[in-house]
């Protein structure tokens, strides 16, 4: 009777831990790290939410392997030890297949090593390269980018700006407190002096400067063809603010800040001219129709960028754990290794196996002529190819 009775108590405990987990065998945990609620949760919200409408719509068409997706949520509030205790909930207590990452590099920094232990893949578009090459030059194996790194980025602006543009001299202003802007500079000149084109002048200034006139008119007397500016869009406004005022006219070359809402926040929107910027999608492709609508339909509002970040981020878990043809996280992460050509609302994503960063992904490039933006088409290197 006692030996009865001791198997009966195991059972339950077993039980209650399944349930206290949050398991479900007709359930697929994906985990969400967002900052929802700190200062970069407008984009935190919309990656939750592109991911939300791709979960409801694999869902409606089945699901994957004849079980649901199920989508646990945490705030991260743009805090690495937030994110570390959020990366442990989703591994430890919810069991989850994979994780939806930030578009936050900071955070990516910090979970990176942790991933690699707990081993539940996280797939991100955290643009650092750090984040998914360790020192030693391989991948980190538990973390996967989705877009391009900030090398790949710059790299894209420098060749449109070298061979569509026909711009062959250029000046670099930027934060050099800002790590998202110093990581875009170094690869830009690079790339930019490697083939053909000359830098004439590299101004820096830091975080909360707001006169930018002695930079601007020492950029002015080198006399460069254009201004590359891979900065925020406070100091970006600011930047254009001050060229009309001493009179600097030249096209810049910038990065997603330039993209909307950027012209409304212009005193006078006619001070965005001749700027050229990359973004992740095409408002003209197709492919985004049905999600931009499905979006609107379900959150009542217009998706940003990173909404479609989300949604992507979601399409390429769900085919790893198709070709898996397993929920289990070290199966998935050998599958988002071997990613090929995948179409997402953002390109055809293939991912390096040596990288853990997409290869051969182009950007859409766009253009401000006098406050009206406009789709010049998608462009990559030779090089990316």
């Amino acid at each position: 009777m006692k030996r009865v009775l001791v198997i009966a108590i195991l059972l339950l405990s077993v039980c209650v831990f399944t349930f206290a987990g949050g398991q479900n065998e007709d359930e697929i945990v994906i985990g969400v790290m967002q900052d929802l609620s700190g200062p970069t949760s407008v984009w935190g919200n919309a990656v939750k939410n592109g991911a939300e409408l791709a979960v409801d719509m694999i869902n409606a068409d089945g699901g994957l392997l004849g079980k649901q997706l199920v989508l646990k949520s945490y705030d991260i509030k743009l805090d690495p030890q937030e994110a570390i205790n959020a990366y442990n909930r989703l591994s430890d207590s919810d069991k989850a297949t994979a994780i939806v990452g930030p578009p936050l590099s900071g955070i990516g920094l910090a979970i990176g090593p942790l991933a690699e232990s707990k081993k539940v893949p996280v797939v991100g578009s955290f643009i650092d390269p750090r984040v998914t090459v360790k020192e030693d030059g391989s991948a980190s194996p538990y973390m996967f980018l989705m877009q391009p790194s900030s090398k790949q980025y710059a790299e894209i602006l420098a060749d449109y700006t070298l061979k569509k543009l026909g711009l062959k001299t250029v000046a670099v202003f930027y934060d050099q407190s800002n790590a998202f802007a110093v990581s875009q500079v170094k690869p830009f000149i690079a790339y930019f002096e490697a083939n053909g084109g000359k830098v004439l002048a590299e101004e820096i200034y830091k975080k909360g400067d707001k006169d930018f006139k002695s930079q601007l008119n020492k950029i002015k007397n080198v006399n460069a063809a254009a201004i590359y500016a891979p900065n925020y869009v406070q100091d970006l406004v600011i930047t254009l603010q001050q060229c009309n005022q001493i009179g600097l006219d030249v096209p810049f070359i910038g990065g997603l800040d330039f993209a909307p809402p950027f012209v409304s926040l212009l005193s006078d929107p006619m001070l965005a001219d001749d700027i050229f910027f990359a973004n992740n999608y095409s408002d003209n492709e197709p492919q985004l129709v049905d999600v931009r609508n499905a979006y609107k339909a379900k959150f009542g509002e217009e998706p940003i960028n990173k909404a479609y970040l989300g949604y992507d981020k979601i399409l390429i878990i769900a085919d790893a754990i198709r070709r898996a043809g397993s929920a289990d996280s070290t199966a998935v992460r050998d599958a988002l290794e071997t990613t090929t050509n995948l179409a997402c609302t953002t390109g055809n994503i293939t991912i390096s196996a040596a990288t853990h960063q997409p290869q051969g992904l182009s950007m859409v490039m766009y253009s401000i002529k006098g406050g009206k933006y406009a789709d010049l088409g998608r462009h990559v290197p030779a090089l990316h190819k």
